[in-house]
């Protein structure tokens, strides 16, 4: 009789325990889905409002190019301004992304497009498939124009075979910071892979759905950055004023709260931000 009763406990533990799992799976099911990021003035979310024309025509206006051509003396990409642009505003399309600033983050992140700091690539060796150190410096043949990876002792300085890639991975990491319901399946295009970067450290993201607006980059995607997104605006407004718009304001006008104050305590060291 014994061992019966023993017999037949197993199953109801095994029920009960069953009982609670599925409970779980149910109640992780209703849970309600992260709201949708805030689109307005000033956020990172949301469509592009310049055109790639546009975007390249202000930055020939800015860095001088000679008569007749769309390409600045500085420009190191391989591609045109209006193409780097393009590619910025259709890979911030397919993300949610408004590329057009993205594109004046870049403006910020390598000097227009310049890399004034960093030495000829002609005297800097190729470094060998899969090295992931980062040199000190950046250099066009990178693909890297938001210096994803870049601080000192870095061993995931991202490097891309092509601007698209480079783009696209700058775009989905905005996203990222933009988005709570941001997934590595649901950024238009395939995540694109970088350094120690997986589809499940990409939903595990530290600051997902923290910064809503550019400013809110400030002390996370730069650090200390305490005027990061401010400087991407400025440019980004007077971008719109050389085609007749108004500016947009670093809140947005939209009762976000940014996070300005408050980033100084919870900050992660570079190693965690990119």
């Amino acid at each position: 009789m014994q061992s019966l009763k023993r017999s037949s406990a197993r199953p109801r533990r095994f029920f009960a325990g069953a009982l609670i799992l599925t409970g779980a799976v149910v109640l992780s099911g209703c849970l309600p889905p992260p709201p949708p990021p805030p689109v307005g003035p000033g956020t990172i979310a949301g469509p592009s409002e310049l055109t790639a024309a546009q975007i390249a025509a202000y930055v020939c206006s800015v860095k001088n190019c000679a008569p007749g051509s769309n390409v600045p003396p500085s420009w190191k990409p391989e591609i045109t301004p209006e193409q780097m642009a393009q590619l910025y505003i259709d890979e911030g399309n397919a993300a949610g992304v408004r590329g057009d600033i993205a594109f004046v983050q870049s403006i910020w992140e390598t000097g227009w497009f310049a890399w004034p700091n960093s030495p000829d690539p002609a005297t800097v060796p190729v470094p060998a498939p899969g090295d992931n150190t980062w040199a000190g410096f950046v250099l066009a043949r990178d693909h890297n124009y938001c210096g994803m990876g870049a601080y000192g002792g870095s061993t995931r300085f991202m490097r891309k075979d092509f601007p698209y890639q480079g783009v696209r991975a700058q775009i989905q990491h905005l996203r990222n910071y933009a988005d709570a319901g941001s997934r590595s399946t649901n950024l238009g295009y395939p995540m694109e892979p970088r350094p120690y970067l997986t589809a499940s450290s990409y939903d595990s993201f530290t600051y997902k759905g923290k910064a809503p607006l550019w400013v809110d980059l400030n002390g996370k995607w730069a650090v200390p950055g305490d005027t990061y997104g401010q400087n991407i605006l400025r440019i980004y407004n007077d971008m719109r004023a050389s085609v007749g718009l108004g500016p947009v304001t670093p809140t947005g006008d939209m009762g976000v709260a940014s996070e300005l104050d408050s980033w100084g305590s919870d900050l992660l060291d570079a190693t965690a931000r990119n």
